[in-house]
């Protein structure tokens, strides 16, 4: 069954429930759809409806390619990504058994089947098997039931067709079709799932991006940081350049429309000096409508003539602007504008490198910062007393359930800054267009929604022009480039072609190598399902993290620093173990025992030094001997192989055997935001089981850790609604 992503499930059930009722059938998937696609008798099949729209309209029939073609607008109409179910090859119609086989598959996997996909899903699907058409036709074959684990081994084996059975989409496709075989017009000879070993192949690696040269990202980094601090605290009046843009022709067309109604535009034999282009054709074509629309007007007044002109969008002559728009200069801080196209140029430049900023601070896909919120997209939180900005936007790739997750990324000051004048550049366009809902518009045709890619484009743009000459590769960029793709050639004095996904790569990349984050909080950064995914981005920076540890630079000193401060973690433990202060957790608890246990100072190494020096720990650090790093404000593990750095379950760590827990102001704040949403999902009739127990649980751990600590606090009350959803320890059956 489809499943739509970013739109409310009132409407998909709207969409499932009107397949069902369509005139006198009470279930017309099951009743009349569902059979005739098992019986594959075209002729009926190709009559069949695809569905219905909400108000019971037709999607088109079957056997119309046209029809399946409009299909996106219909189930996602303000999707960015264009996905269309095409049943052509090449533009050519693909023979009838194939084709109908095909479409029986694409509706029993919308309509029919107990999976769930999502209409890209289904797309690329279709896209994929496509590919089996034109090996097929060649042996003779005309039906999907030909395509077994034989005939694909020959493919294989012959090289006799064009598909890459090294990449996983046409293994996902042939798979669909073993998944969804039950039910369809044709058997399906595959009796089992397809991986590339079943042929004696692997995966081949996906193209890696390569990494931004310490230099060139650096100075990356630097002048983006320049630019954003110098536009910050004029943002306010950013908003005047977008105005400009978003109104400069209509001021134009206001000063033409008095013109043309003035005597000034008479000749003294009564004709129009119209001062319009023809400067190409599509011009020429608005220039010659307008004027034929303006001398059919009867009266013409202002008010009429300045809608016609809004309306065909005639040329004006370049040398003729500044007299229809007289007061066409605009000041911006240190940068001047005199001409609509400078205007443009400057927006394009402002927007490329606040994009670049907070591309590179964030680590999102273009598309993920296409798709940033235009309310609240930047958000403020304060965690024991440490300032943290998080960006909002719409999840790209992975997505889960019926809606895409609204997803958050980790940014510094820049970025956070970044945003905001992102923000005050584009607002006023947004308002100039307010059908769009999205974060980014043009300077040009009305000021609509950019397209996705766009403000990559500008980043890329920015980064080029501001780099220049300085892009040519020295020797220690080819180092650099050779160290993080070693597979890859480069010269010294070649330019450097960057694109928006390097930035992506290259936040990994440094962040591993200079060890200033761990794979686990860079896969939740990410939104990775896989952590393989996440190593694939930082592939190499083992590398990187040896080549650095050699060199007495800043990295070495920011390592030794990392020691210090891990040192000093370890060192204020152990001082309030001595002092007999309370500490939580599994490890501080279980140390504290012992010291009641024995007479013996604990305090004292076997070998050398107290646990009470910072030197004795930043012995053990820097031996590997200990390991501590934060899990959250105020917890701290001393596993190596701990996985909770970015997801902290409080209840796991209350009694973890490697948990120190200093304060619990981690755990209040965690042990109210559980009470917060635990009422809210009351009033709001959306308390589940699995809800209030999270709630519950959160709040025990909670709780668990103050009374380790001592705090006083006031328990949080259950209510009977949550108590109800419960299931009463000890029970089993």
């Amino acid at each position: 069954m489809i499943k739509l992503l970013k739109c409310k499930l009132e409407r998909q059930k709207a969409i499932i429930d009107a397949q069902s009722k369509v005139g006198i059938y009470t279930d017309y998937l099951n009743d009349v759809l569902s059979p005739a696609v098992k019986r594959g008798n075209w002729n009926e099949f190709e009559t069949l409806d695809i569905g219905f729209t909400l108000g019971g309209k037709s999607l088109g029939k079957v056997g119309d390619n046209d029809a399946w073609r409009k299909l996106q607008l219909f189930f996602e109409p303000n999707a960015t990504k264009i996905n269309t179910l095409n049943f052509e090859n090449d533009e050519k119609v693909i023979e009838r058994n194939l084709r109908n086989q095909l479409k029986a598959l694409a509706l029993k996997m919308m309509w029919l089947s107990p999976k769930n996909y999502s209409f890209q899903s289904i797309c690329d699907t279709i896209v994929n098997l496509k590919k089996l058409v034109p090996p097929l036709l060649s042996e003779g074959e005309n039906s999907i039931d030909s395509v077994d684990f034989e005939r694909l081994e020959t493919w294989v084996v012959t090289d006799f067709t064009d598909i890459d059975f090294e990449r996983d989409r046409i293994y996902t496709a042939l798979n669909k079709l073993h998944t969804e075989a039950e039910g369809l017009p044709f058997e399906v000879a595959l009796t089992k799932r397809l991986t590339p070993s079943v042929f004696g192949l692997a995966f081949r690696e996906a193209e890696q991006y390569t990494v931004i040269p310490q230099r060139l990202y650096y100075m990356g980094l630097q002048k983006s940081e320049e630019l954003v601090n110098e536009l910050y605290p004029i943002r306010d009046k950013l908003s005047k350049l977008s105005c400009y843009i978003s109104t400069y022709f209509d001021k134009i067309y206001e000063g033409y429309a008095k013109y043309l109604l003035s005597d000034e535009s008479k000749t003294k034999k009564g004709k129009i000096h119209w001062r319009l282009g023809k400067t190409n054709t599509l011009n020429k074509e608005r220039t010659i409508a307008f004027q034929e629309a303006f001398l059919a007007l009867s009266s013409p007044s202002e008010v009429k003539t300045l809608k016609l002109l809004k309306r065909y969008k005639p040329e004006i002559k370049s040398n003729y602007i500044d007299r229809f728009h007289p007061n066409n200069e605009l000041s911006i801080g240190t940068r001047k504008v005199t001409h609509i196209k400078e205007a443009q140029s400057l927006f394009k430049q402002l927007n490329g490198g606040c994009c670049w900023a907070l591309m590179s601070r964030t680590g999102m896909r273009s598309d993920e910062i296409y798709h940033i919120h235009t309310a609240n997209g930047c958000t403020t939180e304060l965690i024991s007393k440490q300032t943290i900005h998080i960006i909002h936007a719409d999840l790209s790739k992975t997505v889960r359930g019926f809606q895409s997750k609204q997803d958050e990324f980790v940014t510094t000051e820049v970025g956070k800054k970044a945003y905001e004048i992102l923000q005050a550049l584009h607002k006023p366009l947004r308002e100039h267009a307010p059908e769009s809902h999205t974060f980014f518009h043009k300077t040009k045709d009305g000021c609509g929604a950019m397209r996705p890619k766009e403000p990559s484009r500008h980043a890329k743009a920015w980064f080029k022009n501001t780099m220049g000459e300085m892009l040519e590769l020295t020797n220690e960029d080819v180092v650099d480039l050779k160290t993080s793709d070693p597979n890859l050639s480069f010269e010294v004095g070649n330019k450097y072609e960057f694109t928006g996904h390097q930035l992506r790569r290259s936040f990994a990349y440094y962040l591993i190598g200079y060890e200033l984050c761990n794979f686990p909080q860079l896969k939740q950064q990410f939104s990775h399902i896989s952590m393989a995914m996440t190593r694939h981005y930082a592939k190499n920076a083992s590398k990187f993290q040896k080549i650095r540890q050699k060199k007495k630079t800043l990295a070495h000193e920011i390592d030794e620093e990392r020691i210090d401060q891990k040192a000093r973690v370890y060192l204020n433990i152990y001082q309030k173990l001595a002092n007999k202060e309370r500490v939580a957790g599994g490890k501080g608890k279980e140390f504290a025992k012992n010291m009641m246990k024995t007479d013996r100072n604990l305090f004292k190494d076997k070998v050398d030094n107290e646990m009470l020096s910072l030197n004795y720990w930043k012995k053990q650090i820097r031996t590997q001997n200990r390991h501590i790093h934060a899990v959250a404000p105020g917890i701290y593990c001393t596993s190596t192989t701990c996985g909770l750095r970015t997801l902290v379950n409080l209840m796991e760590c209350v009694d973890c055997k490697n948990d120190y827990i200093l304060d619990a102001v981690f755990a209040e704040a965690k042990r109210k935001e559980a009470e917060i949403h635990m009422f809210y999902d009351i009033e709001n009739n959306e308390l589940t089981p699995q809800t209030a127990s999270e709630f519950y649980i959160k709040v025990q751990a909670a709780e668990r850790i103050m009374d380790d600590l001592d705090i006083n606090y006031e328990p949080v009350i259950f209510p009977d609604e949550v108590k109800s959803l419960l299931i009463p320890y000890g029970v089993t059956s």
